[in-house]
């Protein structure tokens, strides 16, 4: 059994839409290389360290356009299948998202 961490932080931009676990969230945005989607982001980040083969940064670098305003769950979906031509299987996913605001439950 393998287990990962994860955390990512990004800037507030009012210019940028807030996007969380792929879902459009009316708020100030955040700003990012990608579309800023810090749940997703830190899913594959803990994926990636729990099988030791890199980060997000290494492999899907901020310089690269490829990879400008891409939707984050290109990234989780990258990772999950490196992680099985690797032979591993993710068996379990917990996250928690800190914010004072938005509020994210009603």
């Amino acid at each position: 059994m393998r287990i990962g961490h994860s955390i990512d932080v990004h800037e507030f931009d009012s210019k940028e839409e807030l996007i969380l676990g792929g879902i459009k969230i009316p708020y100030i945005g955040l700003k990012g290389h990608s579309d800023a989607d810090v749940l997703l982001h830190v899913i594959a980040e803990s994926i990636l360290g729990a099988l030791a083969l890199g980060d997000l940064g290494s492999l899907f670098p901020d310089n690269d356009d490829t990879y400008k305003n891409k939707e984050s769950k290109y990234f989780v979906l990258e990772v999950m299948r490196l992680a099985s031509r690797k032979g591993y299987v993710v068996n379990n996913i917990d996250c928690m998202v800190l914010a004072e605001k938005p509020k994210l439950i009603s």
